[in-house]
C-alpha cells in the first residue's frame, strides 16, 4: 500500500514540476541581408547573425535555431503545434547597408506563428568600429525580447533548477539519462582518484590531483594540453585549414603597368615608376568570424585581434613552431622579365639590411622598404592570437634603367616569398 501511495505521489509531483516549468522561447537567426550587395562588407551578413547568437546564448530557456531550422518549420508548420503550450517562435530579420564610413542596420522581430512584425529597431555606427555596432545591436535585440522572455511561475511544488544554456531543448527522458550518467561518471572518477592516492591502481598520476605532505597539488603545465584531446579534433582541423590559408596566401595586390619616362639628365635611361597597392583579401575576416569559435575578439580602428584558447583547440606542433619562428612572414619580390621569362629587373621590398646589401652583375637589383605585414600571429602555452589590419598600403617604386634594356620588358610578376627562404630564392636570380 505504501508503495502504491509513493508512486502516486511521485506522479503528482512530476506533473506539478512539468506545469511549473516556464515555456521556452525559440529564436530563429539567419544571415542579415546586404541590401546593396556591397561586396566589401558582405562578410557582415554572417557576422551580425553570429553577434546576435552570441548575445542570446547567454539567456536560459532561449533556444537558438539557424536557417535550416527555419526552413524545417516553414516546410512543416505542424511542428509548432508539437511544442509546449506557451512556447513562442520569433524570427530575427536583419538588413544593413553602408554609406561612406557609416553602417546602418535594421532589425525586425517577427512572430512566426502569424508573420506579424512585433517590434523593429534601427542602429547606425562607424564601419571602423564593429565593436560599437555589436554592442548597439545586442542592446536592441535584448530590448525587443524583454516582453517575451519566459518567467518561471511559482507553484505548490518545487520547480526544476535550470541547467546550463542549451541550443536544442532535450526531452525529459534525455535529461534523466544525462543526470544518471553524470552521477555514475562522478562516482567512478572519485573511486579512481581515491585508488590512485592509496596506491590501489598502481603509481600516482604525476600530472593529476594528488596530496603531498598534507598539500593538495594539481599540475597545470603545458604537458596537460598536448595535442591529444579528442573533443577538440573538429575545431583543430578547421583551425589548421583557416590558418594555413592565412599564412600561405593572405594578401591581395593591385599591380599597375609601369610608367616609362626619359630621364631629363640622361636621355639614355628611363625613369621607371610602378605603383602597387597591398592589402588583405576581403574574405579573411569573414572566414575568421564564421568558421572558428573564438574565445575573444578585440577591434580597435582598423586592427582586429582574435583570441583562441586551448579549451577548444589543440595547437599542432608544426603550426606553433611556424608561428614561433616567424615562418609565416613573407616578402614581396617583383620581377620585370623579357619575352623569354628572363628577369631584367628585381625589386625586393624588405626591411632586412642584409638583403639591401646584395648586388648583381646579371640583372638590375633594387631593394626597398615600403611594405609592412598586415597579419601577425602570437602563440603561448595557453592561447593564440591572430591580429589583422584592414588597411591598404599604396607603394610607388621608382628606379632608372637603360633604355635599350627597358624596351625588352614584356611581363611583370609579383610573388610573396617566405622570409626565411628569401636569400635562397634571390641567389638563383641574381
Amino acid at each position: 500500500m505504501w508503495t502504491k501511495s509513493k508512486s502516486i505521489f511521485s506522479l503528482i509531483l512530476i506533473a506539478g514540476v512539468i506545469r511549473a516549468a516556464p515555456p521556452s522561447l525559440h529564436i530563429y537567426v539567419i544571415p542579415f541581408d546586404n541590401i546593396k550587395n556591397d561586396v566589401a562588407i558582405g562578410w557582415l551578413s554572417d557576422a551580425f547573425a553570429e553577434m546576435v547568437n552570441s548575445e542570446l546564448s547567454q539567456h536560459d530557456r532561449i533556444y537558438l535555431k539557424d536557417k535550416s531550422g527555419l526552413e524545417e518549420v516553414m516546410t512543416n508548420r505542424s511542428l509548432l503545434l508539437q511544442q509546449r503550450p506557451g512556447t513562442k517562435n520569433f524570427l530575427i530579420l536583419g538588413k544593413y547597408e553602408r554609406a561612406l564610413d557609416k553602417i546602418s542596420v535594421s532589425v525586425q522581430l517577427v512572430n512566426i506563428a502569424t508573420w506579424d512584425a512585433v517590434d523593429q529597431r534601427k542602429i547606425r555606427g562607424d564601419y571602423n568600429n564593429i565593436t560599437g555596432i555589436n554592442r548597439s545591436l545586442s542592446e536592441s535585440v535584448n530590448t525587443m525580447l524583454v516582453p517575451f522572455l519566459p518567467k518561471p511561475e511559482k507553484g505548490p511544488y518545487p520547480t526544476l533548477t535550470e541547467g546550463r544554456r542549451m541550443r536544442t531543448p532535450p526531452t525529459y527522458g534525455e535529461k534523466a539519462i544525462d543526470v544518471s550518467s553524470a552521477i555514475d561518471e562522478a562516482i567512478k572518477g572519485l573511486e579512481k582518484e581515491m585508488d590512485l592516492n592509496i596506491g590501489a591502481r598502481g603509481e600516482v598520476d604525476p600530472k593529476g590531483l594528488r596530496e603531498e605532505n598534507g598539500e593538495w597539488v594539481l599540475d597545470l603545465s603545458k604537458e596537460n594540453y598536448k595535442d591529444s584531446r579528442p573533443e577538440n579534433k573538429f575545431n583543430t582541423n578547421m583551425m589548421v585549414e583557416v590558418l594555413g590559408n592565412l599564412m600561405d596566401n593572405p594578401y591581395k595586390v593591385n599591380l599597375q603597368r609601369p610608367q616609362f619616362n626619359y630621364d631629363p639628365e640622361n636621355r639614355k635611361e628611363f625613369q621607371i615608376t610602378m605603383a602597387v597597392n597591398y592589402g588583405l583579401k576581403g574574405n579573411i575576416i569573414k572566414d575568421m568570424l564564421t568558421s572558428l569559435p573564438y574565445s575573444g575578439l578585440k577591434q580597435d580602428g582598423n586592427l582586429t585581434v582574435f583570441y583562441f584558447n586551448r579549451d577548444k583547440y589543440n595547437f599542432p606542433k608544426d603550426i606553433s613552431e611556424k608561428i614561433q619562428f616567424g615562418q609565416y612572414r613573407t616578402i614581396p619580390v617583383i620581377q620585370l622579365l623579357d619575352s623569354n621569362g628572363k628577369p631584367l629587373v628585381i625589386l625586393v621590398d624588405s626591411p632586412d639590411q642584409s638583403i639591401h646589401g646584395l648586388g648583381s652583375s646579371r640583372v638590375l637589383y633594387k631593394p626597398f622598404h615600403f611594405f609592412s605585414p598586415l597579419i601577425d600571429f602570437t602563440v603561448g602555452g595557453w592561447s593564440m592570437q591572430v591580429a589583422l589590419e584592414t588597411v591598404d598600403i599604396p607603394v610607388t617604386y621608382r628606379f632608372n634603367m637603360d633604355v635599350n634594356a627597358a624596351n625588352n620588358i614584356s611581363r611583370v610578376s609579383l610573388k610573396f616569398i617566405p622570409e626565411n627562404e628569401l636569400h635562397g630564392y634571390l641567389s638563383k636570380l641574381l
